[in-house]
């Protein structure tokens, strides 16, 4: 039976920090996220829907009148 520090085939489990630097390889940090398009597209989407929404709130309360 293995302890919990080794892996099947004997080897010594990585290190927290080992698995911490595997993963910021392989996946960046929230830095290396790319910034200005993603966030006119989410700054257009809320305008948008903002708009949108104060459209249909004037469109009710003139139909109410």
């Amino acid at each position: 039976m293995t302890s919990p520090t080794e892996d099947p085939d004997g080897r010594a489990a990585p290190s927290r920090e080992e698995l911490d630097r595997q993963v910021r390889d392989h996946y960046g940090s929230w830095r290396d996220q790319p910034k200005g398009l993603a966030c006119a597209v989410i700054a257009a989407f809320a305008v948008l829907t903002t708009l949108a929404f104060a459209v249909v709130v004037l469109l009710v309360v003139l139909a109410a009148v």
